[in-house]
């Protein structure tokens, strides 16, 4: 699953050496494994994230911030794309985790 995410965020522009980028990647694969974290992200993502990453659930949230912004300003029409709606600006960090996860899960094949 961690692939088809990698691949995604290449798209926007986010690059392995981006900050942001490993978090990303977790915080979005957590949410495939178990779409009912989505319910409490701070709680069921972040923190999770947070562990495995060796950083406060903040530097979490503020470095998906990032990879947001990167995205908004190298690929803003592919973010639309992933989000299935226009959006007028970058989405949040936990839009962009429902986003990520939603399109991943419609384009990956994985049965809900």
């Amino acid at each position: 699953m961690g692939n088809e995410i990698q691949i995604i965020l290449r798209e926007l522009g986010i690059g392995y050496t981006y900050r942001g980028y490993r978090s990303a990647v977790i915080a979005v694969s957590l949410a495939v494994e178990d779409e009912n974290r989505l319910d409490s992200i701070v709680n069921n993502i972040y923190m999770e994230t947070a562990k495995q990453t060796g950083v406060k659930w903040t530097a979490v949230e503020r470095n998906i911030k990032t990879v947001i912004q990167r995205a908004w300003r190298t690929n803003p029409a592919r973010l639309c794309e992933i989000s299935g709606y226009p959006l007028t600006k970058p989405p949040t960090v936990s839009e962009f985790i429902d986003m990520m996860y939603n399109y991943v899960v419609r384009y990956s094949g994985i049965n809900r």
